[in-house]
């Protein structure tokens, strides 16, 4: 009895210790952005975060730009998805599994092999350097329609028979009774989409010329400041990521995990 609770003392110290070393560059930015560095002096000010909301325009004009491009993608392909994901799960239709297979390749191509055709589209179609750019071919990524098959699969088909006896209406179907059944996956997918697009570097680098459009998370990784605005930005664009998946921790687990009709 002793023994296993000197294990689980020393299982617990460690998984404690890893956790804080994980944690250790999040602590350090955080600190950092209050001018607190170990190095160095300790001056704590906030000046870094009303120079980032008053003085440095270039940082919160490229947060409200990254807001707008990843609730854009994130609106825009819940809409799309929900009734293409339906359609690949309750839906008969010949040539159906071969289109979903193809939905699935295109889901594992890496980002790179598409991001030429984007940038050709984009010239072609007068959308480069503007924030369509960014917004249009996010809405139809493959992954969210891919995740939400996976949950609408679950709703049992006789449940559905049922519905239908009253009504045929895709739509009434679609809003009174998929949506509200299916709603941890589509959380999970929302907060996944805004996340990736929230993350973007190599994306907006190629299909954005003008500084002035550049989201964040590029601003950031082209930024050479270390001083107190640059950690300030660092903060801030962690923030609504982490809140959001704290926030919504439930659901994500729930629609990544076996989903269960209720």
């Amino acid at each position: 009895m002793v023994k296993r609770r000197i294990i689980k003392a020393i299982i617990s110290a460690v998984m404690i210790i890893l956790a804080i070393w994980m944690l250790m560059p999040i602590i350090i930015t955080v600190l950092c952005s209050f001018g607190i560095n170990i190095k160095y002096e300790i001056e704590p000010s906030i000046s870094g975060y009303i120079e980032f909301y008053l003085w440095k325009p270039l940082y919160i004009k490229a947060y409200v730009r990254s807001v707008i491009i990843a609730a854009s993608v994130m609106l825009g392909t819940v809409i799309i998805s929900i009734p293409a994901a339906y359609v690949f799960a309750k839906v008969s239709f010949k040539g159906r599994n071969l289109l979903f297979y193809i939905y699935i390749i295109v889901m594992m191509m890496p980002f790179q092999v598409t991001l030429l055709p984007q940038y050709i589209v984009s010239k072609q179609t007068g959308l480069y350097d503007t924030l369509f750019a960014m917004i249009l071919p996010g809405i139809f990524t493959p992954f969210s329609v891919f995740l939400l098959t996976q949950v609408i699969k679950s709703v049992p088909g006789d449940y559905l028979d049922a519905v239908r006896l009253d009504t045929s209406n895709i739509f009434v179907i679609l809003s009174r009774i998929i949506i509200p059944i299916i709603r941890p996956g589509i959380i999970c997918a929302a907060v996944l989409v805004f996340t990736e697009q929230w993350n973007m570097v190599a994306e907006p680098s190629i299909l954005l010329d003008s500084k002035e459009k550049y989201p964040l998370a590029l601003i950031l990784s082209f930024s050479s400041s270390t001083g107190l605005v640059a950690f300030a930005a660092t903060v801030m664009f962690m923030i609504l990521p982490m809140f959001l998946f704290s926030f919504f921790e439930n659901e994500i687990a729930e629609g990544l995990g076996e989903y269960r009709f209720k």
